[in-house]
C-alpha cells in the first residue's frame, strides 16, 4: 500500500498540484506586467497632472512635450518643497490657498482637465475682462516661473555652502589633530 500511495501522491502533485501552481505564479507575473505597461503607457498617453489625453494638445504646440512622461510633475513637486520651507507668514494669496487645500487633503488647486493654454483660450474668446484676467494670469506664471529659478539659484548656493562648510570643517578637524600631535 505505501507504494500506492506514494505514487498517486506524485502523480497529484505532477498532474494537478504543480500545474495549477504554475499557472498562479504565470498568471500573477502576467497581471504585475500588464499593470506596468498599462501605467507606462498612461503616462505616455495623458498628461500626469492634468488627466487630459495627448492629442487634446495637437492644438497647442509645444504643450505635450512639456509634460511628456510626467515631466511638468516636478515642478508642482519643487513648488510643494517651496511651500513646506517658507514661513506661513510669508505666503502669497496663490502659495496660501494651496496650503490650505493640502492642509485638508483637497486636490482642488491641481490643473485637472485643464491647463494653461485651454485657458488663454477660452478666456481670449470671452470679453474685455478675461482678456485683462488671463493677462494678469500670465503675469502670475512667469512671476512663478521667476521664482521657481531663484528658489533652484538658492538651493545650489545652500549646496554650495554646505560643501565648503564640510571642507572648511574637514581641514579644521585635520589642522586640530595635527596640532595635538605635535604637543604631545
Amino acid at each position: 500500500w505505501r507504494s500506492f500511495f506514494g505514487f498517486v501522491t506524485i502523480i497529484f502533485w505532477v498532474f494537478l498540484l504543480q500545474g495549477i501552481i504554475q499557472g498562479q505564479i504565470i498568471d500573477t507575473f502576467a497581471a504585475m506586467r500588464n499593470a506596468s505597461e498599462a501605467a507606462r503607457e498612461d503616462l505616455e498617453q495623458k498628461c500626469f497632472v492634468s488627466s487630459i489625453d495627448r492629442f487634446v494638445f495637437n492644438n497647442y504646440p509645444g504643450e505635450w512635450e512639456k509634460r511628456r512622461g510626467g515631466k511638468y510633475a516636478w515642478n508642482y513637486l519643487l513648488f510643494f518643497i517651496n511651500l513646506l520651507d517658507k514661513d506661513p507668514e510669508e505666503y502669497n494669496g496663490l502659495e496660501n490657498a494651496v496650503a490650505e487645500s493640502y492642509k485638508h487633503n483637497r486636490i482642488d488647486f491641481l490643473p485637472i482637465e485643464m491647463f494653461y493654454a485651454r485657458q488663454r483660450e477660452q478666456l481670449t474668446s470671452s470679453s474685455a475682462e478675461a482678456k485683462a484676467e488671463m493677462t494678469h494670469m500670465s503675469a502670475r506664471v512667469e512671476s512663478m516661473e521667476e521664482s521657481l529659478a531663484e528658489l533652484r539659484q538658492q538651493s545650489n548656493r545652500i549646496m554650495a555652502m554646505l560643501r565648503w562648510k564640510s571642507a572648511i570643517s574637514t581641514m579644521a578637524s585635520a589642522a586640530r589633530t595635527a596640532e595635538a600631535s605635535r604637543e604631545h
